[in-house]
């Protein structure tokens, strides 16, 4: 009996043993695990992201990411697409709590608030090898603060193929233009696409005929110096000339339903061979292509209303500014620099063939189609609103919002100018 008792004594001894044995065998092997897990090198991410805004959608600015993706493989760029009809607005409201993008596309108007605001890094020291009448666009102080793009502007892009049909030629006055427009309805198709839900389209076509008629006369010259005196007034000097404009109201031209057409269903519209003719920039060309690659291209610019002179409504509209927020500046003014550089222009200029680099003694060579404007872009290319004062964005939007109350038919283009003038006063008296 006492050897059985010794015996479960020794079996209970070595069963606790072995037990305790495994246990700490097993602890050793999780620490040892724990352990490798805790020193094994974590991989760190060393890229940098570098946030771009702009009001132009992906499709518009592939050759401009592209360069920058391949420029600088080291950064990850992060692009925001705001609406143009909001655009401004909502970088207004980003940049007033610093949370606006390290890159900000911009007007004149913006590019000037924000520098007064302290809101932009100068840019004065890289911008040097570009002209001056670009420059001037986002001067402040004796400082540059945005690199200028390239050349905006609005033209026809018209449909060669019909034009060989109807025995069209590029018309050189407006009346040529509206009887084309007549010959084409009398075949029965609509003769022009446009996107007129951006109210900007309807706009430039009322400014490209405000400056033939008026703005390049002697007594029309200066009037953007009075506009911000508040000695000039729309309805007085220039609703008397606007008579040429409306005509295209009243010949169906312009019609109600593009108001609901984006830029997007009018290039569609045009590329699918349904309008001979579509307002637009330079910046679609590459669209229209993608809609119809065989399409036979060509485009025409608005004659002067006397004399014939071709011209286009257009200029530096926007460049790329520094926002100075202090975190990763010295990245963003590396990508900012190569913006100046003639590659990096060309990339800008490849997503919008047919415009103009500001880039001193640079040209680069527009496609073909856009031959019947080289003229009209060299010496006749005029952004009317850039010479009317501090507030000329606020103005010119109001003309946008009144020449589309005319289109649609709830306002008469002489009470448009009436209202436009009130306006205008009200934005120089700050009310």
């Amino acid at each position: 009996m006492k050897n059985v008792k010794m015996l479960r004594l020794f079996l209970d001894i070595f069963i606790s043993v072995t037990v305790t044995m495994s246990f700490l065998c097993s602890c050793a092997e999780v620490s040892d695990n724990a352990q490798q897990v805790v020193l094994a090198p974590k991989e760190e991410n060393t890229r940098k992201e570098i946030r771009i805004a702009t009001w132009y959608e992906d499709s518009y600015i592939t050759n401009f990411k592209a360069y920058l993706a391949e420029r600088f493989p080291k950064y990850d760029f992060e692009y925001t697409y705001v609406q143009r009809t909001n655009y401004e607005s909502v970088i207004d409201s980003q940049i007033s709590y610093d949370g606006a993008a390290d890159i900000i596309f911009v007007t004149e108007n913006m590019a000037k608030r924000y520098a007064r605001g302290g809101y932009l890094v100068p840019l004065t020291k890289m911008v040097n090898g570009f002209d001056e009448e670009a420059l001037d666009k986002f001067k402040y102080m004796d400082e540059y603060y945005a690199i200028p793009g390239v050349s905006a502007y609005e033209c026809f892009y018209i449909n060669k193929d019909y034009f060989e049909k109807f025995s069209f030629k590029p018309p050189s006055e407006y009346m040529d233009f509206y009887d084309m427009c007549a010959t084409i309805r009398k075949h029965g198709m609509k003769p022009l696409s446009s996107g007129l839900k951006d109210k900007e389209g309807l706009a430039s076509s009322a400014m490209a005929i405000m400056q033939a008629s008026y703005f390049r006369t002697p007594e029309g010259e200066d009037f953007g110096e009075r506009l911000g005196q508040g000695k000039a007034s729309f309805y007085e000097e220039v609703y008397p000339h606007m008579e040429m404009w409306y005509k295209m109201i009243e010949d169906e031209i312009f019609t109600k339903d593009m108001c609901l057409m984006d830029k997007k269903a009018a290039i569609k519209e045009f590329a699918d061979g349904k309008t001979v003719l579509l307002s637009g920039g330079p910046e679609d060309y590459n669209q229209i292509y993608k809609e119809n690659p065989s399409i036979n291209l060509g485009t025409i610019a608005f004659g002067g209303k006397d004399d014939g002179t071709e011209l286009l409504t257009g200029g530096c509209e926007y460049g790329f500014a520094v926002v100075n927020d202090g975190d990763n500046v010295s990245d963003v003014l590396e990508v900012a620099r190569s913006l100046t550089t003639l590659m990096g222009q060309k990339a800008i200029w490849k997503d919008s063939p047919g415009s103009k680099t500001y880039l001193k003694n640079v040209k680069f060579d527009s496609p073909h189609e856009f031959d019947n404007l080289q003229d009209a872009l060299e010496n006749n290319l005029y952004l009317p609103y850039t010479g009317w004062g501090y507030y000329s964005r606020e103005i010119s939007v109001e003309l946008e919002n009144e020449f589309q109350q005319v289109l649609l038919g709830r306002e008469n283009l002489e009470d448009a100018f009436k209202r436009i003038d009130e306006k205008v006063k009200a934005i120089v008296e700050g009310n």
